[in-house]
């Protein structure tokens, strides 16, 4: 069973009826850590499931399950972003590889993760698929950033909205699925801020224990001197991937912080960092630099006061 809203359920599901054709383009769009993800793939599973009753994640069991369990499933492909990047050869391949017919299945599913990462030209390479798709195929654009797609694209796609959940649904999902008790489940519920995902990644212990040592890491450098800050900083922006990682965990800190505690400079820190994280994500430029000024300016409005 996966956490889902009741009108994303409703409409998925019709697509479990044999007889129902799934709409051939979707673009699953939200947040991120609202549950976009997970949700393709267990409606891909589902579709791709040989049991006659269609359940979600499929039975398990099946051929196709098993196949697809181990990422060997011929008629399911997943595009992931490689340093923030999907090349114009790998969304070729993707092409080429929805005008075969399905091996194992009724039809074949790509799914894009991260679709804001598509270029320009390699959305418009897209395009001619999107307008004619060929039959029995399925595509899932999933973004956190629509806006980044192309007007041509997004108009091509069936868009469906995923939300933050409440506290109260995230906690009644925890302690019926994932056996915590109401406690467990309810403070999990709260430091997920209403993501069903990221509310998942907190019952891994190893997770957690980063996020607790990046927690303090952010306290540590908030009091030490500059060259101390410099020291860490340009460490931590050698790794992008880690670095965007340490800046969630950062931000998801400071938010909460700051809505039980108004301090002004936390607030400002707060906003330079959510615009690096979005500079760094998207744009080739020097991390380290761009991380020193932010800590350099909060050093300095600390000595103002």
């Amino acid at each position: 069973m996966i956490f889902l809203e009741e009108r994303i359920r409703n409409f998925l599901e019709r697509f479990f009826n044999p007889e129902t054709k799934p709409v051939q383009s979707l673009l699953f769009y939200g947040e991120e850590t609202v549950g976009k993800k997970t949700t393709a793939l267990a409606f891909a599973k589902a579709l791709l499931c040989q049991a006659e009753q269609k359940t979600w994640n499929g039975c398990g069991h099946c051929q196709n399950c098993l196949r697809f369990d181990k990422g060997l499933h011929p008629d399911f492909l997943l595009l992931e972003p490689v340093d923030n990047d999907i090349p114009i050869e790998t969304v070729r391949k993707a092409i080429e590889f929805l005008h075969y017919e399905p091996q194992f299945s009724f039809l074949r599913i790509l799914i894009i993760n991260e679709a804001d990462r598509l270029k320009e030209d390699v959305q418009n390479t897209l395009l001619k698929t999107l307008e004619e798709p060929p039959q029995n195929t399925l595509i899932i654009f999933l973004t956190a950033y629509p806006q980044k797609l192309l007007a041509t694209v997004f108009s091509r796609l069936l868009p469906i909205r995923f939300h933050r959940s409440s506290v109260e649904q995230i906690t009644n999902f925890l302690m019926e699925k994932q056996s915590l008790n109401k406690n467990q489940a309810q403070e999990i519920a709260k430091m997920s801020e209403g993501k069903i995902g990221l509310a998942l990644r907190m019952l891994d212990k190893e997770y957690l224990k980063k996020i607790e040592d990046t927690q303090k890491q952010l306290t540590q450098i908030l009091k030490s001197d500059f060259l101390d800050q410099l020291q860490y900083l340009q460490a931590l922006a050698d790794d992008k991937e880690g670095l965007l990682e340490v800046l969630k965990i950062w931000l998801e800190t400071l938010n909460r912080d700051i809505q039980t505690s108004f301090l002004p400079s936390r607030i400002k820190l707060t906003k330079e960092l959510l615009k690096a994280f979005h500079l760094i994500s998207n744009y080739n430029i020097n991390s380290s630099l761009l991380l020193e000024n932010i800590f350099l300016n909060y050093k300095f409005d600390q000595a103002l006061k």
